[in-house]
């Protein structure tokens, strides 16, 4: 996005892109520091507004996420549906995990958000009854094998939000392998009867209403 845009952006928004502006700036922090192993990559902050409005659409009460990394989209989305919603988060990382969890604390935030630790795989397995709001952050070279699971853990009205499609589409991941998955996901999801899918160009995320 050009640097005009987004400031154009942050000027209509007034600050409702700002919310744990910290939080993200310390997930930059711990990537640079660590080097091309490490893959935390928080959201733009520009995104920040879409769960406020994810939350109104859907009344959220649970929401899950998958890849936490540092927690900065968890804080912003426990942030925006209030109180009285949960977030469940899945990292794998055991250190990013440890540092979510310390992150959540210090914001108080801790009663409201849960880390649950493993592969998005094999924990999504694992939970019971439904989410409002899906988030799925993370490997997408799992994504075909979550659709099951996005079927099982949602209801008519729940929102899933799917990042990490540019290795398909190009922009920042053009050159990451994992294309086939991707199409396949997105291929499979656009024909699933019990989603109704938009894919957002240039953000390549894809956004789908359960039916």
């Amino acid at each position: 996005m050009k640097k005009s845009v987004r400031q154009v952006l942050r000027k209509i928004y007034g600050g409702r892109a700002d919310v744990h502006l910290d939080l993200y700036g310390l997930s930059n922090q711990h990537r640079r520091k660590h080097g091309r192993g490490c893959d935390m990559f928080p959201s733009d902050p520009l995104q920040a507004p879409l769960w406020a409005a994810f939350a109104s659409l859907t009344h959220a009460r649970r929401i899950l996420e998958v890849g936490c990394g540092h927690g900065y989209t968890a804080a912003v989305m426990a942030s925006a549906a209030g109180p009285d919603c949960r977030v469940d988060t899945i990292e794998e990382d055991h250190d990013h995990a440890n540092l979510a969890e310390q992150s959540f604390e210090l914001r108080g935030l801790s009663a409201r958000i849960h880390v649950l630790r493993g592969r998005g795989q094999n924990v999504l397995s694992r939970l019971k009854g439904q989410y409002d709001i899906v988030f799925l952050d993370g490997d997408w070279r799992e994504y075909p094998g979550y659709i099951p699971h996005l079927r099982r853990l949602t209801h008519p009205g729940s929102i899933v939000v799917t990042a990490n499609l540019n290795p398909l589409f190009g922009g920042w991941g053009g050159r990451l392998p994992g294309k086939p998955a991707i199409q396949s996901y997105l291929t499979r999801l656009v024909r699933d009867p019990h989603f109704r899918t938009y894919v957002v160009p240039g953000e390549w995320h894809s956004i789908s209403v359960r039916v």
